[in-house]
């Protein structure tokens, strides 16, 4: 069992080594916390004149949650694009190792960089708009934001089977995140929504974790972590199936059509 934890984490960090090892360090800084960091800046500041100051740490941490969409749609589909822009992904898919693991694993070093690049967003708001933030509230807050990370990470990786299909993919990746930033309720409450959408937006991940962590940060309120946490923990489970059924079916036609070839 030990040995099996350590060749995933082993492999999990070996992946995301080969994906982003050829960035140069001021490439990443960039890319993966100033450009974040900037998106952050400003919506706190559009919310804190919209809503005068009302609630600011809250819309300080959804917003610094929502940081993680660099990772989770645009890191995470990298997971498959990369291998199959390098030709790889045909000895990936022909390997006996067994799929679900091998992605799941590539996947979860994506959710830490989101989370650590989420952190940094929100120490960057605190410092910035000066707001205070409870010290008991940090652990729970980590749990919604990984769990909200994971989920997210599993819906990016749904877009990512796309390109199995087509090379084509900026519309489908910068759609996706379009629609995690305007769904998710970070800034703005979801009842100025028409309901058709507010009831689409309870299947689109960050949702519940934006809601936590206004609930957390503004309010004290960690009644609702429990069963909203876990209902993200379910519909993040549900993409990554759903992911796998996508690949497995990839798998499938690459076999009897060859259709994993970019040319």
């Amino acid at each position: 069992m030990i040995e099996s934890l350590q060749r995933f984490g082993r492999h999990s960090l070996l992946s995301y080594k080969a994906l982003f090892g050829w960035l140069d360090p001021k490439v990443y800084l960039l890319v993966m916390v100033l450009n974040p960091l900037s998106q952050l800046l400003f919506f706190s500041v559009l919310v804190n004149y919209v809503y005068k100051g009302e609630g600011l740490s809250g819309y300080i941490g959804s917003n610094a949650l929502l940081l993680c969409v660099m990772n989770s749609v645009f890191g995470i589909m990298s997971v498959i694009t990369s291998d199959r822009g390098m030709g790889t992904l045909q000895l990936v898919m022909t390997s006996p190792v067994n799929k679900a693991g091998l992605f799941l694993s590539r996947s979860i070093a994506h959710v830490l960089n989101g989370l650590i690049t989420s952190g940094l967003g929100l120490l960057f708001g605190i410092i910035i708009f000066r707001v205070s933030i409870p010290f008991e509230a940090l652990l729970p807050l980590s749990f919604v934001w990984a769990v909200s990370i994971f989920s997210a990470c599993g819906l990016g990786l749904i877009v990512g089977c796309f390109c199995l299909w087509t090379p084509s993919m900026h519309l489908l990746s910068n759609l996706l995140a379009s629609i995690l930033l305007l769904l998710s309720g970070a800034n703005y409450p979801h009842s100025i929504m028409p309901e058709w959408l507010g009831s689409f937006s309870q299947f689109i991940p960050l949702t519940r974790g934006v809601q936590l962590t206004k609930a957390i940060l503004n309010e004290g309120d960690y009644s609702l972590v429990l069963p909203l946490l876990g209902e993200e923990l379910l519909l993040g489970c549900c993409f990554f199936v759903i992911s796998f059924v996508f690949i497995k079916h990839a798998e499938y036609l690459s076999r009897v059509k060859g259709t994993m070839d970019l040319n």
